[in-house]
């Protein structure tokens, strides 16, 4: 199978708890994945072996502006506008992210893949996989509706409004997003998790949520003198049927 993995050009959003380990894995396993990037995160992805496709832009704001200065006499209607406008800026952006998805999906149609896998905020990828008409899997964040309150109800239809227009340009329906409720990447096929279920203990899981644990560690080689493994003898003793 032939993979495009696709993150933000930060170390932290290689991870999400186990991303880049997948991906190693899935390498290891005979399958083909290239990982798409920007080239911030080359060497990270280079040194497991994987092959990398630089990108560009890739979506996400980086770096991100100065810490927003509001007027002591602005109302707090605007001031509340003016930060949803920077939080979607982060990641959604009508302008980067269109630039995004050009590059990206040039990339995926010289390499041909048959999944995209991509993590929460690279809006890029779930719009591309619409457009290569291949499955996408988001990893990393649990599949859920978000509802929309008092509180998300401008950036919501902020965010709703933005992506409309980068849809609407690329002739994409948005398969790989919530159709209701404020905007997100939601796969109909696969969301990977590797944190415990406990951590989102808020949210009610979609069935396409799968936990997968992370990666999992051999057992410590202790020497037979050493406290430690003194220790461990005794809790096994104690955990005996007496």
């Amino acid at each position: 199978m032939r993979i495009l993995a696709a993150s933000a050009q930060l170390p932290g959003h290689l991870d999400w708890g186990g991303y880049l380990d997948t991906a190693v894995e899935l390498a290891r396993r005979g399958h083909q994945v290239w990982w798409a990037s920007g080239d911030a995160v080359r060497s990270p992805i280079e040194r497991t072996g994987l092959a990398f496709h630089q990108l560009t832009e890739t979506g996400w704001r980086w770096p991100p502006p100065p810490p927003l200065t509001m007027p002591p006499d602005m109302d707090a209607e605007t001031q509340q506008r003016l930060r949803a406008e920077r939080a979607l800026d982060q990641w959604l952006d009508v302008d980067r992210v269109s630039r995004a998805v050009t590059e990206l999906l040039a990339a995926g149609q010289a390499f041909q893949p048959d999944l995209v896998l991509g993590e929460n905020f690279m809006s890029a990828a779930a719009i591309v996989a619409e457009r290569l008409d291949v499955p996408f899997a988001v990893v990393g964040w649990p599949a859920y509706q978000a509802e929309i309150s008092d509180a998300t109800v401008v950036i919501s239809e902020m965010a709703r409004g933005r992506l409309d227009a980068i849809l609407q340009k690329f002739g994409a329906s948005g398969t790989n997003w919530t159709t209701s409720g404020p905007p997100a990447l939601l796969s109909p096929h696969l969301h990977l998790t590797f944190w415990c279920p406990r951590w989102y203990s808020s949210l009610s899981f979609l069935p396409q949520t799968v936990h997968v644990g992370g990666r999992a560690k051999a057992p410590p080689q202790l020497d037979a003198q050493d406290p430690s493994a003194q220790l461990l003898n005794l809790e096994a003793i104690a955990d005996l049927p007496w």
